[in-house]
């Protein structure tokens, strides 16, 4: 069993010889061995700790002496106290400084002065690596989700991490497949974050799973439309700018995500989708209809608007300002 002084390095047997000494002090170091059962070897071993953490002082003639505990305890609490903000500021400095030393380890013959382009992250340092991007990064941090509510983004401390710094002000943005919407798990993960104040977009496919934290680093996995084979850290400025181009272009076509709460005119969204080049299985899936319906609706609209293809019903529509039509409101 450990000591309660055992956090100054007090062992247990120096820690009942401290409480000896306490309730008499003033009496020789014999007769608390004596009192004790303990040999003079272990006698002097538990004294010479307490001596070292000054908890006791000895005479001379070998007189044991305890000052109030209050005193002495409150200056060992205060000493360690100091130590520890010594080290959690040593730590803060090693944390800054983890991006150049991952960097250092890639080097290879390129100078170690100049930041690797792409660094490979070995998974079992993903989670930690997601963490440092998400602290030591600023700006918006952009996210494509091929796989939904798995990965580093499922982790405890990142998605804490995360929203902390949402609640600081942060914005966070994710395009997810419109496959979510066939899956509950998935869905009931994307509306969470959206009860968080994610800003979100759905597009009928996702190119690639990755995150780009500002304008600093992409975090990416390491082969293109696969979550699988590891993941790759990007801090080459026009990599970056380019996987950040490729998102912000699916996020201007992306669609929200469906709110049952909100009533809309099912028309009026099935030519926005047709307009934008959304496929029938994809229109079908955001709509929640069956393929079949979609199909019967796009046909009867196109005779009801005397056109022949997709693209000239969108072009009527955006004509005719259907595609700002509101839903007829209900009866009270």
């Amino acid at each position: 069993m450990t000591g309660v002084l055992a956090a100054f390095g007090v062992s247990q047997d120096a820690e009942l010889l401290y409480r000896h000494v306490l309730r008499a002090s003033g009496r020789p170091l014999d007769r608390h061995r004596v009192q004790l059962g303990w040999s003079p070897a272990r006698v002097r071993e538990a004294l010479d700790a307490l001596l070292t953490a000054q908890l006791v002082s000895e005479d001379t003639d070998g007189t044991l002496l305890a000052d109030h505990p209050r005193i002495t305890l409150t200056r060992l609490i205060d000493r360690e106290t100091g130590r520890l903000d010594q080290r959690l500021r040593d730590l803060a400095d090693v944390r800054s400084a983890v991006s150049d030393f991952a960097a250092e380890h890639r080097t290879g013959g390129v100078s170690p002065v100049s930041p690797v382009a792409v660094d490979p992250i070995p998974a079992e340092v993903l989670i930690t690596t997601v963490e440092e991007m998400v602290r030591s990064t600023t700006g918006v941090i952009k996210s494509f989700h091929l796989a939904v509510a798995t990965g580093p983004g499922t982790h405890e401390g990142v998605v804490r991490i995360v929203r902390e710094q949402m609640a600081r002000g942060r914005e966070l943005r994710s395009i997810y497949p419109l496959s979510v919407l066939d899956h509950s798990e998935e869905l009931g993960w994307v509306r969470d974050w959206a009860a968080v104040g994610e800003r979100q977009r759905m597009v009928a496919e996702i190119p690639h799973e990755y995150v780009v934290f500002g304008e600093e680093a992409v975090l990416s996995s390491r082969e293109w439309g696969r979550t699988e084979g590891g993941a790759v850290l990007i801090r080459l400025p026009l990599l970056i700018q380019a996987f950040t181009a490729v998102f912000d272009d699916a996020w201007r076509s992306g669609l929200p995500v469906p709110d049952p709460s909100v009533e809309q005119d099912v028309d009026t969204r099935l030519i926005a989708l047709l307009a934008g080049g959304f496929k029938d299985e994809a229109i079908a899936r955001y709509l929640g209809l069956s393929l079949r319906t979609v199909r019967r609706r796009v046909a009867t609209l196109a005779d009801e608007l005397g056109v022949h293809t997709r693209f000239q019903l969108g072009v009527v529509a955006q004509r005719r300002g259907l595609l700002n039509r509101r839903p007829p409101r209900r009866s009270q």
